[in-house]
């Protein structure tokens, strides 16, 4: 479920003037729609692909000290929820990005840093980023493919289309529209499978032009869907479960939400012992009645009880996320 799967970095950073970078601005916040399309498991070719849209914010943070560099941080969001944080600078070479912050808050170094955008915007000018993130070999080709319009509903522009190959960890092939001034305004990601056939394909578009935005409206949580997970139907949240839970109920509350809205549940085993990491376990839907409704989704306990380990759920109004729910099961 996660849309930040590659290595690549899909940051719409910083912009450059012709011969000088532009200043960064904390709070300087870009908000975009995500469109992820993935072939259908099943065997009927007829089956229409998979489709789901996510909203997306980019924020740059407060500087944060590497290696006696100061770097911005780049704070990544799908919908409310801090997905990742890339630590960036502007250098000779042009934007870079020298490390990363994992999950837990550790810096992860890219060696040797990444550039992102080079500081001289030239049609088939070239570069590689042939080295690690952490201890994950990567291996990517870069290319200024020249310069394009490009319509997205922030608007017209006219960009530079940065093309990437990548070989390594996976291979994809990543489109980038940057617009100096403004950063990226799309990005086109093809995740490639073992037959070299396209897996995945992704959309991000730019909503509305960048601006400064302070930390507490940028981040805020939505109040439009409450959720939390209990061991009963009507129990108070619980936020640990045993093995042998009959059930584990998702429960939602929607306050203002349109009318036959659509709320779906995707229940996710995030880091569980034998189970592939952010493994889907089930998926539930359902609409509300009202604008103030809610309801619950049950999932039952599995034959020979629940793994130990975290899970998430995550809760979409109308195909957008909405709330994520963090719990774990421990003996």
């Amino acid at each position: 479920m996660k849309f930040l799967a590659l290595v690549v970095s899909l940051a719409p950073v910083i912009s450059l003037a012709a011969d000088s970078p532009i200043p960064i601005a904390e709070g300087t916040t870009w908000n975009y729609e995500l469109v992820q399309i993935k072939p259908s498991g099943s065997l009927d070719l007829t089956e229409p692909d998979e489709k789901e849209t996510f909203a997306v914010t980019y924020r740059l943070g407060a500087s944060q000290k590497v290696d006696n560099k100061d770097l911005s941080r780049l704070e990544i969001y799908r919908g409310e929820e801090l997905e990742s944080i890339d630590l960036i600078a502007i250098e000779e070479p042009g934007i870079i990005c020298p490390a990363r912050l994992d999950a837990k808050g550790a810096v992860v170094k890219l060696v040797p840093p990444q550039i992102m955008v080079p500081a001289a915007l030239a049609k088939g000018a070239r570069w590689k980023f042939d080295g690690t993130i952490g201890e994950t070999k990567v291996n990517q080709d870069y290319e200024i493919a020249g310069q394009e319009d490009v319509d997205v509903p922030a608007g017209k522009f006219q960009a530079w289309r940065i093309h990437c190959e990548q070989t390594l960890p996976a291979p994809a092939s990543i489109d980038r529209w940057f617009v100096p001034g403004t950063g990226f305004v799309k990005v086109a990601t093809v995740v490639k499978g073992e037959s070299g056939v396209a897996a995945q394909k992704t959309w991000l578009n730019l909503k509305e032009l960048p601006k400064v935005v302070p930390r507490k409206e940028a981040v805020s949580r939505s109040e439009k869907l409450l959720a939390g997970v209990a061991s009963e139907p009507k129990g108070e949240f619980k936020a640990e479960f045993k093995p042998d839970t009959a059930a584990i109920y998702a429960r939602w509350h929607g306050r203002g939400v349109t009318e036959q809205a659509t709320i779906r549940a995707v229940f996710i085993a995030e880091n569980v012992a034998d189970v592939s990491a952010d493994y889907q376990i089930d998926e539930m839907e359902t609409t509300a009645p009202a604008a103030n409704s809610g309801g619950n989704f049950e999932l039952s306990r599995p034959e020979g009880g629940w793994a130990v380990g975290e899970y998430r759920i995550e809760f979409f109004v109308n195909d957008e996320l909405a709330r994520t729910v963090r719990f774990k099961v421990s003996k």
